[in-house]
Protein backbone atom coordinates (compact mmCIF):
# COMPACT_ATOMS: atom_id res chain seq x y z
CA UNK A 1 0.00 0.00 0.00
CA UNK A 2 1.55 3.31 -1.10
CA UNK A 3 -1.11 5.75 0.08
CA UNK A 4 0.23 8.94 1.65
CA UNK A 5 -1.91 10.48 4.38
CA UNK A 6 -2.12 14.27 4.45
CA UNK A 7 -0.94 15.41 7.88
CA UNK A 8 -3.17 18.48 8.12
CA UNK A 9 -6.29 16.59 7.04
CA UNK A 10 -5.61 13.74 9.49
CA UNK A 11 -5.01 16.08 12.44
CA UNK A 12 -8.15 18.06 11.60
CA UNK A 13 -10.22 14.88 11.41
CA UNK A 14 -8.74 13.60 14.66
CA UNK A 15 -9.57 16.79 16.55
CA UNK A 16 -13.13 16.87 15.18
CA UNK A 17 -13.78 13.19 15.94
CA UNK A 18 -12.44 13.39 19.48
CA UNK A 19 -14.49 16.52 20.20
CA UNK A 20 -17.61 14.65 19.06
CA UNK A 21 -16.67 11.66 21.22
CA UNK A 22 -16.30 13.88 24.29
CA UNK A 23 -19.77 15.27 23.61
CA UNK A 24 -21.24 11.77 23.37
CA UNK A 25 -19.51 10.73 26.60
CA UNK A 26 -20.88 13.74 28.46
CA UNK A 27 -24.36 12.89 27.20
CA UNK A 28 -24.02 9.26 28.35
CA UNK A 29 -24.25 7.86 24.82
CA UNK A 30 -21.07 5.77 24.99
CA UNK A 31 -20.98 2.20 26.33
CA UNK A 32 -19.30 2.51 29.75
CA UNK A 33 -17.45 -0.80 29.33
CA UNK A 34 -15.47 0.56 26.39
CA UNK A 35 -14.65 4.08 27.63
CA UNK A 36 -11.33 3.02 29.22
CA UNK A 37 -10.21 1.38 25.97
CA UNK A 38 -11.21 4.44 23.94
CA UNK A 39 -9.22 6.71 26.22
CA UNK A 40 -6.14 4.50 25.87
CA UNK A 41 -6.35 4.32 22.07
CA UNK A 42 -6.97 8.05 21.79
CA UNK A 43 -3.88 8.77 23.89
CA UNK A 44 -1.73 7.25 21.13
CA UNK A 45 -0.22 9.91 18.90
CA UNK A 46 -0.80 7.86 15.76
CA UNK A 47 -4.43 6.75 16.25
CA UNK A 48 -7.95 7.71 17.25
CA UNK A 49 -11.24 5.82 17.49
CA UNK A 50 -14.18 6.48 15.20
CA UNK A 51 -16.81 4.05 16.56
CA UNK A 52 -16.92 1.11 18.94
CA UNK A 53 -18.95 -1.32 21.03
CA UNK A 54 -17.76 -3.60 23.82
CA UNK A 55 -20.20 -6.36 22.86
CA UNK A 56 -23.85 -6.87 23.80
CA UNK A 57 -26.79 -9.24 24.12
CA UNK A 58 -29.79 -8.20 22.07
CA UNK A 59 -33.29 -9.57 21.58
CA UNK A 60 -35.12 -8.25 18.56
CA UNK A 61 -38.19 -8.77 16.41
CA UNK A 62 -37.54 -9.36 12.69
CA UNK A 63 -38.48 -11.78 9.94
CA UNK A 64 -34.86 -12.78 9.36
CA UNK A 65 -31.72 -12.55 11.51
CA UNK A 66 -29.58 -9.50 10.93
CA UNK A 67 -32.19 -7.53 8.99
CA UNK A 68 -31.21 -3.89 8.51
CA UNK A 69 -34.74 -2.60 8.03
CA UNK A 70 -37.86 -3.34 10.02
CA UNK A 71 -35.95 -4.62 13.04
CA UNK A 72 -37.43 -3.76 16.45
CA UNK A 73 -35.26 -4.12 19.54
CA UNK A 74 -37.03 -5.75 22.50
CA UNK A 75 -34.05 -5.77 24.86
CA UNK A 76 -30.39 -4.78 24.78
CA UNK A 77 -27.76 -5.33 27.47
CA UNK A 78 -24.01 -4.72 27.74
CA UNK A 79 -23.78 -6.88 30.87
CA UNK A 80 -24.95 -10.43 31.71
CA UNK A 81 -28.71 -10.96 31.84
CA UNK A 82 -31.08 -13.08 33.94
CA UNK A 83 -33.56 -15.71 32.70
CA UNK A 84 -36.37 -13.40 33.77
CA UNK A 85 -35.06 -10.54 31.61
CA UNK A 86 -35.05 -12.81 28.59
CA UNK A 87 -38.50 -14.21 29.37
CA UNK A 88 -39.97 -10.71 29.68
CA UNK A 89 -38.95 -9.86 26.12
CA UNK A 90 -40.98 -12.84 24.92
CA UNK A 91 -44.17 -11.25 26.22
CA UNK A 92 -44.05 -9.16 23.05
CA UNK A 93 -46.54 -10.29 20.38
CA UNK A 94 -44.01 -10.17 17.53
CA UNK A 95 -44.31 -12.97 14.98
CA UNK A 96 -40.59 -13.80 15.02
CA UNK A 97 -38.04 -13.04 17.75
CA UNK A 98 -34.28 -13.55 17.70
CA UNK A 99 -31.54 -13.60 20.33
CA UNK A 100 -28.12 -12.27 19.36
CA UNK A 101 -24.81 -12.02 21.17
CA UNK A 102 -22.75 -9.47 19.26
CA UNK A 103 -18.96 -9.25 19.68
CA UNK A 104 -16.86 -6.19 20.46
CA UNK A 105 -16.05 -4.04 17.46
CA UNK A 106 -13.61 -1.15 17.27
CA UNK A 107 -12.85 1.21 14.40
CA UNK A 108 -9.57 3.10 14.57
CA UNK A 109 -8.12 5.69 12.20
CA UNK A 110 -4.33 5.89 11.94
CA UNK A 111 -1.96 8.34 10.32
CA UNK A 112 0.13 6.12 8.06
CA UNK A 113 0.56 2.69 6.51
CA UNK A 114 3.39 2.03 8.96
CA UNK A 115 1.08 2.85 11.89
CA UNK A 116 -1.67 0.67 10.41
CA UNK A 117 0.45 -2.47 10.26
CA UNK A 118 1.98 -1.75 13.65
CA UNK A 119 -1.46 -1.44 15.29
CA UNK A 120 -2.78 -4.51 13.44
CA UNK A 121 -0.01 -6.50 15.10
CA UNK A 122 -1.07 -5.24 18.52
CA UNK A 123 -4.75 -5.99 17.87
CA UNK A 124 -4.01 -9.54 16.79
CA UNK A 125 -1.68 -10.14 19.73
CA UNK A 126 -4.60 -9.17 21.99
CA UNK A 127 -6.80 -11.82 20.38
CA UNK A 128 -8.56 -9.76 17.70
CA UNK A 129 -7.77 -12.12 14.83
CA UNK A 130 -10.46 -10.51 12.67
CA UNK A 131 -8.65 -7.21 12.28
CA UNK A 132 -7.82 -5.45 9.05
CA UNK A 133 -7.79 -2.27 6.98
CA UNK A 134 -11.28 -1.36 5.74
CA UNK A 135 -10.64 2.02 4.11
CA UNK A 136 -7.83 4.39 3.19
CA UNK A 137 -7.86 8.03 2.10
CA UNK A 138 -5.88 11.23 2.47
CA UNK A 139 -7.36 11.91 5.92
CA UNK A 140 -6.43 8.54 7.41
CA UNK A 141 -6.38 4.76 7.21
CA UNK A 142 -9.21 3.02 9.08
CA UNK A 143 -8.86 -0.34 10.81
CA UNK A 144 -11.66 -2.59 12.00
CA UNK A 145 -11.24 -5.13 14.79
CA UNK A 146 -14.07 -7.56 15.61
CA UNK A 147 -14.21 -10.23 18.31
CA UNK A 148 -15.31 -13.79 17.56
CA UNK A 149 -17.90 -14.05 20.36
CA UNK A 150 -21.10 -14.21 18.31
CA UNK A 151 -24.33 -16.17 18.58
CA UNK A 152 -27.67 -15.70 16.82
CA UNK A 153 -30.65 -17.96 17.43
CA UNK A 154 -34.43 -17.85 16.89
CA UNK A 155 -36.66 -17.78 19.96
CA UNK A 156 -39.93 -17.59 18.01
CA UNK A 157 -40.65 -18.26 14.34
CA UNK A 158 -43.95 -17.49 12.58
CA UNK A 159 -45.73 -17.18 15.90
CA UNK A 160 -44.39 -20.45 17.34
CA UNK A 161 -42.06 -20.46 20.36
CA UNK A 162 -39.37 -22.98 19.48
CA UNK A 163 -37.81 -23.68 22.85
CA UNK A 164 -38.82 -25.41 26.08
CA UNK A 165 -39.27 -23.22 29.12
CA UNK A 166 -36.60 -25.14 31.01
CA UNK A 167 -34.13 -24.27 28.23
CA UNK A 168 -34.22 -20.54 29.06
CA UNK A 169 -31.52 -20.74 31.78
CA UNK A 170 -29.27 -22.69 29.40
CA UNK A 171 -29.71 -20.11 26.65
CA UNK A 172 -28.97 -17.29 29.09
CA UNK A 173 -25.91 -19.10 30.47
CA UNK A 174 -24.40 -19.50 27.00
CA UNK A 175 -25.17 -15.91 25.99
CA UNK A 176 -23.65 -14.55 29.20
CA UNK A 177 -20.56 -16.72 28.77
CA UNK A 178 -19.91 -15.27 25.32
CA UNK A 179 -20.49 -11.72 26.53
CA UNK A 180 -18.05 -12.17 29.42
CA UNK A 181 -15.45 -13.45 26.96
CA UNK A 182 -16.00 -10.27 24.95
CA UNK A 183 -15.31 -8.12 27.98
CA UNK A 184 -12.13 -10.06 28.74
CA UNK A 185 -10.95 -9.51 25.19
CA UNK A 186 -11.43 -5.76 25.64
CA UNK A 187 -9.43 -5.87 28.88
CA UNK A 188 -6.65 -7.83 27.17
CA UNK A 189 -6.43 -5.18 24.43
CA UNK A 190 -6.21 -2.49 27.10
CA UNK A 191 -3.26 -4.32 28.67
CA UNK A 192 -1.46 -4.65 25.34
CA UNK A 193 -1.94 -0.97 24.50
CA UNK A 194 -0.88 0.17 27.97
CA UNK A 195 2.35 -1.72 27.40
CA UNK A 196 2.67 0.16 24.12
CA UNK A 197 2.33 3.50 25.90
CA UNK A 198 4.78 2.55 28.64
CA UNK A 199 7.38 1.36 26.14
CA UNK A 200 7.46 4.51 24.06
CA UNK A 201 7.51 4.66 20.26
CA UNK A 202 9.38 6.07 17.33
CA UNK A 203 7.30 8.41 15.18
CA UNK A 204 4.84 6.27 13.21
CA UNK A 205 3.12 9.13 11.43
CA UNK A 206 5.52 11.30 9.54
CA UNK A 207 8.93 10.69 8.09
Amino acid sequence: MTLSVDRKLWVRRRESTLAELRSHMEAGRVDEDVISLLNIINSLDYAFTTSSCSGRIQVYAANEPGEKFGIRTLGKWHSPITPRELTETLEDKADSIWLAVLPPIVHIAVCSVKAAFHLLGLLRSAGFKRAGIISASEDGITLEAIGTERMEAPLRLSGVDIFREDAIPLIVERANSLLIRSKRRILRLEEVLMGEIAGGLDNLCWE
